[in-house]
């Protein structure tokens, strides 16, 4: 009874390593059932987009510069003005007390209307770039901490395997230790690995509620729903584009397209200061009301500033300096662009790489080398402690695998911001293209 009981916990445990062997030859470290329902990507960046405050301050900024854009080609107020003479008691003869009316409109010279409307539309592209580069950011953080519950989850997985199995190697030590064919001290090995196991669980679990809570923090999630759990699978495969095609790719990065709208502000910005350099004349048309004679008479008249002192040098040379200095950021984004994404690329590739040869070599030959343990342990070859160690090996091959997998979407999603990868949703379709809007005249 006792060697059959035996014969069953070493069918049980090899059947349960030979699912392992199989899982890792077709480079599977995830569980045989379905991934729990739960929220998925493209429904988290959903949710970021609606819910991150970030946005929704954008919006309120592109309000405003809409409004103002509007109105950038109004002309100034006209004045009114009402002046009374001889109201003095002293009068002398012949004197009598007037009314004017005068009405007067300053003309703009210089251009002055359109460089506001040129510079409305630099702010609102401005505005729009920065939104785009705001969302690049918070799309990176959501991918990032969705992949890392994904990651979490696989782990867990990972480990009650691993548990199953050292659960299963305490009952069969101790049908050795019972018939005499090892020592009393393999069973308390057996027993401390399998608490181990069990403590090493409670500790993943914990990892998967810190990540689910990341997760829902990232998403600014119904405070009821406490984690947010992320559906689908850890990917094992993440495309790898070549290298010149990015550089290449490159002049389209919202990044570089944020500088150059930041370039073109500070150019309209400096153009309007020129035309603000200007003095405007000022047009006018009088009506003098004289009621002792019952009479009108009507004046135009012209004032035109001398400018002999203010031309709007100091705005003038501040404007200058700042568009100055945004060519230069706009150059040194590019410069530093082109390096981050040779750096990006170079991590991806790398990590594609590393998963690669653990799913080819490191997985199999560590499986290969397990159940071939397992064989010899069987036949009496091998002592538990190598067949601890050849699980042991296995279990931490796996977790590898996890890893590399981990960096491998990491450095994608890196390389994804970079290059303005997930565009941003449609939030803004209420406003229109800079380049179609138009004042009142």
């Amino acid at each position: 009874m006792r060697i059959q009981r035996f014969a069953l916990c070493m069918l049980v445990f090899s059947a349960g390593l030979c699912c392992t062997a199989l899982d890792v030859a077709q480079a599977k470290t995830r569980t045989q059932s379905p991934p729990p329902e739960g929220l998925t990507l493209e429904a988290a960046l959903a949710q970021a987009s609606r819910n991150r405050p970030e946005l929704t301050v954008y919006q309120a900024d592109l309000e405003a510069a809409m409004l103002k854009l509007q109105h950038a080609g109004l002309p100034p107020n006209p004045e009114i003005g009402v002046e009374w003479n001889n109201l003095g008691n002293d009068l002398p003869d012949g004197d009598t007390r007037e009314t004017t009316v005068s009405l007067s409109q300053a003309l703009e010279i210089g251009g002055k209307p359109s460089a506001r409307k040129n510079k409305g539309q630099a702010e609102m592209l401005r505005l729009q770039r920065e939104q785009a580069m705001t969302w690049l950011d918070i799309a990176a953080e959501v991918r990032t901490a969705f992949v890392e519950v994904l990651n979490a989850r696989e782990r867990l997985a990972l480990q009650r395997e691993a548990g199953k199995i050292a659960s299963e190697m305490v009952a069969m030590t101790h049908e050795q230790v019972m018939a005499g064919k090892i020592a009393g001290t393999e069973e308390t090995r057996a027993q401390a690995r399998n608490a181990e196991a069990l403590a090493e669980t409670q500790k993943l679990k914990r990892l998967l509620t810190e990540a689910e809570l990341n997760l829902a923090t990232v998403l600014l999630a119904d405070p009821g729903n406490a984690t947010v759990t992320a559906a689908g699978s850890l990917s094992h495969e993440v495309p790898v584009p070549d290298r010149q095609a990015l550089l290449a790719e490159m002049k389209d990065s919202p990044l570089l397209a944020l500088r150059r709208s930041e370039t073109q502000l500070a150019k309209t910005s400096h153009s309007l200061e020129q035309a603000n350099a200007w003095s405007d004349p000022t047009l006018s048309l009088s009506v003098r009301d004289v009621p002792s004679e019952d009479a009108r008479a009507f004046a135009i008249g012209v004032s035109i500033p001398l400018p002999l002192f203010q031309r709007n040098q100091t705005s003038l040379a501040e404007a200058g300096a700042l568009a100055h200095k945004a060519r230069a950021n706009e150059a040194a984004a590019s410069r530093r662009l082109e390096t981050e994404l040779i750096k990006a690329h170079a991590v991806l590739v790398a990590a594609d790489q590393e998963v690669r040869m653990l799913r080819a070599d490191g997985l199999s030959k560590a499986a290969e080398a397990a159940e071939a343990v397992q064989e010899g342990f069987r036949a009496g070859k091998f002592r538990y402690s190598d067949l601890l160690e050849a699980t042991q090996s296995l279990a931490a091959m796996k977790a590898r695998y996890l890893d590399a997998l981990l960096d491998l979407n990491r450095a994608a999603i890196a390389l994804d911001r970079l290059l303005g990868k997930p565009a941003l949703p449609a939030l803004s379709k209420n406003f229109s293209s800079p380049s179609t809007n138009r004042s009142t005249p």
